[in-house]
């Protein structure tokens, strides 16, 4: 019983060093120690003293000429490690890469975090692909996309009423249109096992999520760049989606019985 407070405090320093790391995003290279405050909304203090232990333990580096923080290549060594043990990447990937050659579009498949979605992979095979710069490892809105749609329809209740709820102050300004947008989508998960969504000009997107026993959701999608119409891309895209969901379920499942 002793040790119980020293262990809370060691915890509760390690989630605010985990929020540290979370506040660079793409395009954020370098943060004070201010600017992290501001980010993650820790005092100052606590901040200056994690990015310190950060530093030393090899996550972060220190740009004492400009005086700020970089993630350190650590962070990609366990995202590398991460990637490269993940058994359902490697199921999926085979049967993505047939869809997308096969079909000239883009298949990738995503992890939810807080309140985006995480590339695990995709790969672009669409006529028009060099204009998404989509990799592994990035981000993407859950409110905006058919990933994050799609991975919502798999929570319970409660799970996606309290996600809603903080997405709802991110996205304060177009709430009642992303509102009404998710709903649609979950209504089409439930009915149809897959959303369509088009949250950038001419891209159109369906995702359908990847229900596992003893493994959190992934979601599938596939998207192309396009001038045609949602509804006309779904019905050519609906029936890919489906088929490569059960193609790597199956996968999957024989693998965990071999």
């Amino acid at each position: 019983m002793l040790n119980a407070p020293s262990q809370a405090t060691d915890n509760r320093s390690l989630v605010r060093g985990l929020e540290i790391l979370r506040a660079f995003k793409p395009g954020i290279d370098l943060l004070s120690n201010s600017e992290l405050a501001d980010r993650t909304g820790l005092p100052r203090s606590t901040v200056s003293r994690l990015t310190g232990t950060l530093v030393r333990s090899g996550f972060l580096q220190h740009d004492a000429r400009l005086g700020g923080y970089r993630l350190h290549a650590t962070l990609l060594g366990l995202a590398h490690a991460m990637r490269s043990g993940s058994h359902i990447l490697t199921q999926a990937l085979d049967p993505m890469q047939s869809v997308a050659r096969q079909f000239r579009i883009d298949v990738g498949l995503a992890l939810p975090d807080q309140d985006d979605m995480i590339y695990l992979d995709a790969l672009r095979f669409g006529p028009r692909a060099s204009l998404r710069k989509v990799v592994s490892g990035q981000r993407v809105p859950i409110a905006l996309t058919s990933l994050g749609h799609a991975f919502m329809s798999s929570q319970s209740d409660d799970e996606r009423q309290a996600l809603l709820a903080r997405l709802r102050e991110r996205h304060a300004r177009g709430w009642t249109a992303i509102s009404q947008s998710v709903q649609r989508s979950i209504a089409d998960v439930q009915t149809l096992g897959y959303c369509a969504v088009s949250w950038q000009p001419q891209v159109v997107s369906l995702a359908t999520p990847l229900l596992f026993e003893d493994d959190p959701v992934h979601v599938l999608n596939v998207s192309l760049f396009t001038d045609q119409a949602l509804d006309e891309v779904r019905q050519t895209l609906a029936p890919v989606i489906m088929r490569l969901k059960r193609t790597v379920l199956e996968r999957v499942g024989r693998a965990r019985l071999a």
